[in-house]
């Protein structure tokens, strides 16, 4: 009898790797060799930091503006979230 999960699941159906009977990938070290992997949102933030560092007009102050008006509207938006659930606890 299979005592252990991983036996059950193997019975039922085998892993790839096991059915088409070559091994699975190797894990190994990081060497310095190795290149950093690029993921999608870290390309992104790199575009979106290249075309605010090339606009000549963006400044600090426009940055904080724009930093508080949406912490403004995200608290405005938890605000309304909350005064709802008040109405919907009463």
């Amino acid at each position: 009898m299979l005592k252990r999960k991983v036996d059950y699941l193997d019975a039922i159906a085998p892993a790839p790797e096991k059915a088409a009977g070559k091994p699975g990938p190797q894990l190994r070290l990081v060497s310095q060799d190795d290149a950093p992997v690029e993921s999608a949102a870290r390309s992104l933030q790199s575009e979106i930091a290249r075309v605010f560092a090339q606009e000549n007009t963006w400044s600090v102050r426009r940055t904080v503006a724009i930093g508080v008006a949406f912490h403004v509207a995200v608290f405005c938006a938890l605000g309304l979230a909350a005064s709802g659930a008040m109405t919907q606890l009463h």
